[in-house]
């Protein structure tokens, strides 16, 4: 169960996401965010698009590793790409990251919700950077949250910003309803967070619910 939510803060967004199933039928799903937004940071999603569809599909940290090397080449002066991946096989995650949010990974089973952080700097940084990789059980009614900052640091009216604590509490409360229903509980929050104001920066989610047959 996969849904999906985008919203830019100017006419071209610099957030990112795509998923690519395999043959065996496991998924991999990306989401990334590109320095700034506009213009230039368009021009690197499609940079990163298409060298994610150059890249054959190994390991998440080792797609980041051949994918910083594209964008390095590249070289698009100050641009940075920022990109999470999972690669989603029957009964596990493995998880990479170069300088995202972290990912959220709701258990059905504890009703507990797992903040996972990985280090890592963005793409395009250093020719030889090496990402490190995390694996974890996903079985039935676990919710596996990729996002990017725009969400989390929403700032209302007031110049405060909407808190990763307050993002990881409402996840653990809403865990058990369906992929689309979790989205549309943490942007109506973040919404009366703005109180009306347009959000400063793109926010962008991606909710992925294991449901076994």
């Amino acid at each position: 169960d996969i849904a999906t939510f985008i919203r830019s803060s100017t006419e071209v967004g610099g957030d990112y996401y795509d998923f690519f199933p395999q043959k065996d039928g496991s998924l991999f799903s990306v989401c990334g965010d590109a320095t700034g937004h506009g213009v230039t940071s368009g021009m690197m999603v499609s940079v990163t698009k298409a060298g994610l569809n150059g890249i054959n599909p190994v390991k998440p940290n080792k797609i980041l590793q051949r994918l910083n090397r594209v964008v390095k080449r590249i070289d698009l002066g100050t641009l940075r790409m920022s990109l999470n991946i999972a690669e989603i096989t029957q009964n596990e995650v493995y998880l990479s990251s170069a300088a995202m949010p972290p990912i959220y990974l709701y258990k059905a089973s504890s009703n507990a919700v797992e903040e996972l952080m990985q280090g890592g700097l963005p793409l395009g940084g250093l020719k030889d950077e090496t990402f490190d990789q995390l694996t974890r059980s996903f079985e039935s009614g676990d919710v596996l949250i990729q996002l990017s900052d725009g969400l989390p640091e929403a700032p209302n009216a007031k110049g405060e910003l909407y808190d990763y604590d307050r993002l990881k509490a409402l996840i653990q409360s809403s865990g058990h309803l369906s992929a689309q229903q979790i989205i549309d509980v943490l942007i109506e929050s973040v919404d009366q967070w703005l109180e009306g104001l347009r959000n400063p920066d793109d926010i962008t989610l991606v909710v992925i619910k294991k449901i076994n047959p």
